[in-house]
């Protein structure tokens, strides 16, 4: 009894998680703030205040979005940032509204940076529970994940839209290319494993060459008999989401280093 007790209670001031929303908001009112004074306020508009917002705000959501792989390297940016800061305002009158402007965008971009950091890693949570996860956003039922899948399957287009991941577990399946220019289509039963991947084939009789599937900025030369229409890669992507987890792909499926060496993927 005691047990049951204390897990509620734990649960009841269990810290909520955090949206970011409260950071994006102190963002956009320093931010607008800051473009205010510079407008409507009593400093002269010039080209340098603006330069300044916008490097201002750049560098703070760099720094707290992203940063660097190196640890050191963020950490030596805020520094000199800070720095920056309070010799610009102890100096306001000599450096004018482009000190005043620097400060402005680097509090806004701070904050715009952690909102965005934040939002991105709920959505990583939130996909990570899901029962199904389609290019990284999640879905609780496999009728709602084929149709997000279904219509980003049909929006590919070799460009901005190049591919497509649908998550199962450590199931994967996967589509490079674009509806007008052929697709190239990968799966798995267990996506840890990278030798384990299955490719897609098109039946004896194919001419033997090669085709240039795009993804983006990256292309690759496929043999012909790899690159499908859609209505191949929708069947295999309906069966996908009927048996996510079977190992037994079936003779229009193909593994071994072939499968692994033709992924058009950018991670």
């Amino acid at each position: 009894m005691r047990l049951e007790t204390n897990s509620k209670t734990m649960k009841r001031y269990k810290r909520k998680r955090e949206t970011g929303l409260a950071y994006l908001i102190f963002g956009v009112a320093v931010l607008g703030g800051t473009f205010a004074l510079v407008i409507f306020g009593r400093l002269e508009a010039t080209w340098p205040s603006f330069a300044a917002l916008v490097a201002g705000a750049a560098l703070g959501i760099w720094l707290f979005r992203s940063g660097s792989r190196h640890g050191w390297v963020p950490l030596l940016c805020l520094l000199g940032a800070l720095a920056v800061c309070v010799t610009l305002w102890m100096n306001v009158d000599v450096v004018g509204p482009a000190g005043i402007a620097w400060i402005g965008g680097f509090v806004a971009g701070t904050h715009f940076g952690v909102a965005w950091r934040l939002a991105a890693k709920n959505q990583q949570v939130t996909a990570a529970k899901a029962a199904w996860a389609v290019d990284g956003q999640g879905f609780s039922t496999v009728a709602e994940a084929r149709k997000a899948a279904g219509a980003a399957l049909h929006a590919l287009d070799g460009g901005t839209r190049g591919r497509l991941s649908v998550d199962r577990g450590s199931a994967r399946f996967e589509v490079a290319g674009g509806v007008a220019l052929g697709l190239v289509c990968h799966r798995n039963a267990d996506a840890t494993n990278e030798g384990s991947w299955a490719v897609l084939v098109r039946s004896a009789g194919i001419a033997d060459e090669s085709v240039e599937i795009p993804m983006g900025d990256v292309k690759g030369f496929m043999p012909s008999r790899l690159v499908h229409d859609l209505d191949s890669v929708e069947a295999a992507l309906a069966d996908f989401c009927k048996n996510p987890g079977s190992s037994s792909f079936g003779p229009e499926w193909v593994t071994g280093s072939e499968a692994g060496a033709t992924r058009l993927t950018t991670y």
